[in-house]
């Protein structure tokens, strides 16, 4: 497997504590990768090490071949790497086509063939087009964030939680949307409180807990590994 996004034996965290330990993530073209494990685990920590949003004391982040440890997010943007955080991911008081027009915040001249191709894989977001982001389903915000996130047009999508609150009927279009996108040539990377979920359709799966790797493999493995369902996926 050839990775277009590797962390490897990363250690960091907040301040001088450090969270992760040792953390090995690799993520190839068009591959969704989830992320599971306990509350507390790293997961999310995990995630913004690999977007420059806390401190790397040892190990390496590659993506799509550059070594980006140490990077600003700006910088990792322009490297191809687009994060969507848990909350306060859209901007609520801007119409949906507002908030696209703020993901391609880097890009000169016309990015209208990037919202076109945001409004083909969320078609409520073209109908809802002119409405107010904050005036959106939860389902639908979270949609806007991701959406945005595609605007910079990247081969590496970074998602913290994307389903966390919402219906399950969300749910099921959130992953299926994930599906699409990485079909249509980006890959991704996913943080999932709700394992069993997440294992079932994502291409592989690594699960942490206490800041290291503890199992890693498909999601069709990790779901028939009988020590994992045990000590992480409620049995």
């Amino acid at each position: 497997m050839s990775a277009i996004l590797a962390m490897t034996q990363l250690r960091g965290g907040y301040s001088e504590t450090d969270i992760l330990h040792g953390v090995s993530i690799e993520v190839a073209a068009q591959e969704i990768v989830a992320i599971v494990g306990p509350n507390g685990a790293g997961k999310s920590t995990a995630m913004k090490a690999i977007f420059g949003l806390l401190n790397v004391r040892a190990g390496s982040v590659i993506a799509n071949g550059v070594d980006i440890t140490g990077w600003s997010p700006n910088r990792i943007v322009q490297a191809g790497v687009s994060y969507v955080p848990q909350v306060d991911n859209i901007f609520g008081e801007m119409t949906v086509h507002e908030n696209l027009e703020m993901g391609a915040f880097l890009r000169k001249g016309d990015f209208s063939a990037s919202a076109d191709r945001v409004y083909q894989l969320f078609p409520d977001l073209k109908a809802k087009r002119k409405s107010l982001a904050g005036s959106l389903s939860g389902g639908q915000r979270q949609m806007v964030a991701m959406g945005r996130a595609l605007m910079l047009d990247p081969k590496i999508l970074l998602l913290d939680e994307p389903t966390a609150g919402l219906s399950p009927k969300y749910m099921d279009q959130i992953f299926q949307i994930s599906r699409d996108v990485r079909d249509s040539g980006v890959a991704i990377l996913l943080v999932e409180q709700h394992a069993k979920q997440a294992l079932a359709f994502a291409d592989r799966g690594y699960v942490l807990a206490a800041g290291g790797n503890r199992h890693h493999g498909t999601g069709r493995e990790l779901l028939a590994d009988r020590a994992v369902a045990e000590m992480f996926l409620g049995g």
